[in-house]
């Protein structure tokens, strides 16, 4: 008689800084009904995933879950996975810390229900190499990947139902194939249709497993799913048809029938990740010739050949995921660093883990979520603000700057450690591109640009070219309006936005930097040589920048000039952020949409939800030009727009003779926020 055993279950995750509500809104359209149905069919045993951060939820929120879970456990209905337990991108955090997270799960799962994982669980199926030696020394002994990722390494598609070994310097790893087509087509597939698809796969060969994991918030928590799975009762009678068809389908989990480990041979799986992550990676352009080359052919030929982006280019995609990545790198750094303070090491530590769940390094669905989400940008910088407070804590600690390849690009970057506040300077655009201000803790550059998508109307919704940080240099023809800023149809004359800027001076004691480009200004089909000089100085909670600006053309030069400053606030609401213009004695709401004025000598705005003060002061006089920057997405239910920062361009109109030089000054100040 022909048979199949079946692996079953589900990874279940929701992000470090997610709303609560959200979480709560999954467990009850998705984890509760799912496993209180599933207890109803004690004969099918399933293997279930949870991240560390919803099982600290789960304890605080539904204890009444993980004492059912417990039950199923202790009858080996549910085998519980181990890995990261703040679900990272195992791949791309240090060795240290991926045996740490790893070890921090599995002491978590047989504390509280009494086994140690056997398997474990890689986020988005981001695999290297190297994590069979990883996963190896951290006493698991399997994972699960995609079936593309097997095919692709050359494994024929006929091969993939069972589980293959892997090696990286002797130590070894099962991995087993997930059915890819069938699980991505959960619960919109009839149950009934399901079931035949599994018997097709069904042989003589008693060896052949299938596996089928499934996003477990796809089971209830995603739009139309709750509906199909519950009310339509499509989960029920999945678990009634794996019950009636027992004699030839057999549901079970690897800790119980370790036949399914036995291996059908060896593999060797290059870098790799799930498929829309391996797409999202691609440039908007590449995203659309990968969309047209699936069409021409035929759906396994495309899963086979068309690979796609490798998960590390999210670092060069996206700079603001780079920049986040350079600071877990260099916590991680501070952290290890720490002698003789074990118990506020361990509290450091475990900062920095939080710090590295991987949701927010990458682009999210439909750039709705992942780095796009300034909810995770922002806990996981509150995580490395917080482990680097601790690390302060108990001791006298002295300002510093320091010049240091922060972001590991080959050049030095210069980075400020106050007692109030901690920046970093770039030398592309002389640009301020990080502001941390530790009391609340939160970084006002935390911020992302409007990245080209390929579903983007860019002439409409207006995308950047270049990172939303603060102190850029913007050269206007004088008629440049704000409509024209906003959707990024205006003229940029100079080449000082996005371009290196030299070191003049780094005056350690003073904690002062200068930098300066000589580059140019276009003005009427012309190159006219022009320097840009910057000149930083640092205090506690305050930045002060003075600008000078040369004519070095044999030309009066006619233009306007802009200082752009992008602040990541924690929303537009009046009630949390207010934004006020500042000229003499007189304050005047701005409020959060876009707006204009002139003859200003400064900003306040005032954080309530931080707690803090930040004033932006400018001189001579300027004129403003304000707007929120939002990002566009498409998910399924329409188009929509997400808040990511207010971005302030100080503007001066300017004519400069020949030789002339200008001077502007801006400072930056944030504070508590005073009663």
């Amino acid at each position: 008689m022909k048979s199949l055993r079946l692996i079953f279950g589900t990874y279940n995750h929701q992000p470090e800084g997610s709303f609560s509500e959200l979480f709560e809104r999954a467990y009850q359209n998705a984890y509760k009904p799912f496993l209180t149905l599933l207890y109803e069919h004690p004969r099918i045993p399933v293997v279930l995933y949870y991240c560390g951060a919803l099982f600290e939820w789960l304890e605080q929120e539904h204890p009444e879950f993980l004492m059912l879970l417990r039950e199923m456990v202790g009858r080996k209905q549910v085998e519980l996975l181990g890995g990261g337990f703040y679900s990272p991108i195992l791949s791309l955090i240090p060795d240290g810390d991926k045996l740490g997270q790893i070890e921090k799960l599995t002491t978590y799962l047989r504390t509280r229900f009494g086994v140690r994982p056997r398997g474990g669980w890689l986020v988005e199926r981001v695999w290297e190499p190297a994590l069979a030696r990883i996963l190896s020394n951290s006493g698991l002994e399997y994972t699960f990947l995609d079936d593309r990722q097997f095919q692709i390494a050359g494994v024929e598609a006929d091969s993939l139902l069972g589980s293959y070994i892997t090696e990286d310097q002797g130590k070894t790893l099962r991995l087993l194939p997930i059915r890819s087509e069938l699980a991505d087509r959960l619960p919109f597939i009839p149950a009934a249709e399901l079931l035949q698809s599994l018997r097709l796969l069904a042989s003589e060969q008693s060896e052949r497993v299938a596996v089928v994991l499934v996003e477990g918030e796809r089971l209830g928590d995603r739009p139309g799913t709750q509906q199909i799975c519950f009310r339509e009762k499509w989960l029920s009678s999945l678990l009634e048809l794996l019950e009636d068809n027992r004699e030839w389908l057999h549901a079970v989990v690897p800790r119980i029938d370790e036949s399914c480990l036995v291996p059908k041979g060896r593999v060797y799986l290059p870098c790799l990740a799930c498929s829309d992550l391996m797409h999202g990676v691609l440039d908007g352009e590449r995203q659309k010739g990968f969309a047209e080359a699936a069409k021409r052919l035929r759906k396994p030929e495309a899963e086979t050949y068309l690979v796609g982006g490798f998960f590390r280019q999210f670092l060069t995609r996206f700079p603001e995921v780079n920049l986040l990545y350079s600071r877990l790198l260099y916590t991680h750094l501070l952290v290890n660093q720490m002698r003789g303070d074990k118990s506020r090491k361990r509290a450091a530590l475990e900062e920095l883990w939080k710090g590295q769940q991987g949701a927010v390094y990458w682009h999210g669905l439909g750039a709705g979520g992942g780095i796009f989400d300034p909810r995770l940008r922002q806990a996981a910088y509150r995580a490395f603000i917080e482990a680097e407070k601790i690390l302060r804590g108990g001791q006298s600690f002295l300002p510093s700057l320091q010049a240091l390849d922060f972001d590991m690009d080959g050049h030095l970057e210069y980075l400020y450690r106050g007692k109030t506040i901690n920046t970093l300077v770039h030398r592309q655009g002389g640009a301020l591109i990080a502001l941390e201000f530790l009391s609340a803790p939160w970084n006002y550059l935390a911020t992302i640009a409007r990245w080209a998508q390929s579903y983007h109307r860019y002439k409409v919704e207006g995308c950047d070219t270049y990172m939303r940080s603060a102190f850029l240099d913007h050269f206007f023809v004088p008629e440049t309006r704000l409509e024209a800023f906003e959707r990024m149809g205006h003229m940029e004359l100079g080449d000082f936005l996005d371009q290196p800027f030299g070191l003049v001076d780094l005056h350690r004691e003073r904690k002062e930097l200068a930098l300066e480009r000589r580059g140019r200004l276009r003005i009427r089909r012309r190159d006219h040589p022009f320097t840009v000089g910057k000149h930083y100085r640092f205090r506690d909670g305050m930045v002060e920048l003075a600008v000078e600006l040369a004519n070095s053309s044999e030309t009066t030069l006619e233009f306007c000039y802009a200082v752009e400053l992008n602040l990541a606030l924690p929303s537009k609401d009046a009630k949390e952020v207010r934004i006020l213009s500042v000229r003499g004695s007189q304050k005047k709401e701005l409020g959060s949409e876009r707006a204009e004025a002139d003859k200003l000598e400064g900003l306040q705005i005032r954080d309530f939800c931080n707690a803090a003060a930040i004033t932006v002061s400018g001189e001579p006089a300027f004129s403003l030009w304000s707007m929120p920057v939002e990002t566009v997405s498409y998910p399924p239910q329409g188009r929509t727009r997400q808040y990511q920062a207010t971005c302030f361009l100080l503007l001066w109109n300017l004519a400069l003779r020949p030789a002339e030089r200008w001077t502007g000054k801006i400072g930056l100040q944030i504070q508590p926020q005073k009663e």
